[in-house]
């Protein structure tokens, strides 16, 4: 059985988490098991500190998100970046999302910062450089983030953008891939997370224009994490 460590960089707001029933590491195990029964699970809360032994401690490593910014780089996020980069010497598969994509580009000499470009929201329609998941073309995800990778680190290679986010999607020369955009996201949850802030840090107008393109087309969530679950197993 395939062990993935969940390096959780977040907990949900107290409604959220009474709504759900759930908390940032179960919307990964769910949506994971869906394409995969043959998984086990191990959360590291990491933003308490709480980090794995060992690199080998699992089959593979998955970033979460965070509402936390990398450039605050509080002590836990020092701790995890050390962690990261030794994974990645260590060639162990590692995956990011959203903040996750954000910490690992930091990590391996990456720049973050809160876009000028403002809040990318809603369902996006990413432009793939390369096949990912069996989509070519277009690969479309939930997003909610003002933050973006801004420069690479040496050993990444864009394969998925937007004129908002040239740098959503990142593979890496040794087992590293990461996404700016939520695969793990259900279309209730966006919806949630769009809602609780509009009108305060999200505008209402954007905050419409993003609800209403989730009434376009589905998010492709599900073949983002059957890729996962392949690119761990290697």
């Amino acid at each position: 059985m395939t062990t993935i460590g969940l390096l959780v960089c977040d907990t949900f707001t107290d409604d959220l988490r009474a709504k759900y029933k759930c908390d940032y590491e179960d919307l990964f195990i769910d949506a994971l098991l869906d394409v995969d029964k043959d998984l086990s699970f191990v959360a590291y809360h990491v933003y308490r500190g709480i980090l794995p032994s060992s690199v080998q401690e699992c089959d593979g490593w998955l970033i979460t998100g965070s509402k936390a910014g990398v450039y605050e780089q509080l002590p836990w996020m020092q701790t995890l970046e050390a962690f990261l980069k030794e994974a990645y010497e260590a060639d162990a598969p590692i995956i990011g999302v959203c903040f996750g994509h954000q910490i690992l580009a930091h990590s391996l000499g990456g720049k973050v910062e809160k876009s000028e470009k403002g809040w990318g929201l809603g369902l996006q329609s990413y432009e793939l450089l390369e096949p990912i998941a069996g989509l070519e073309g277009v690969m479309d995800l939930y997003a909610i983030h003002q933050d973006q990778v801004v420069r690479l680190p040496d050993e990444a290679r864009v394969f998925a953008k937007t004129d908002h986010c040239p740098n959503a999607g990142l593979r890496y020369k040794k087992r590293a891939v990461s996404f700016q955009p939520h695969p793990e996201f259900s279309r209730e949850m966006e919806t949630d997370l769009i809602m609780r802030n509009k009108g305060g840090i999200i505008s209402t107008v954007q905050a419409d224009q993003a609800l209403e393109s989730l009434e376009v087309k589905p998010a492709q969530g599900r073949e983002i994490m059957s890729f996962m679950v392949d690119f761990i197993r290697g």
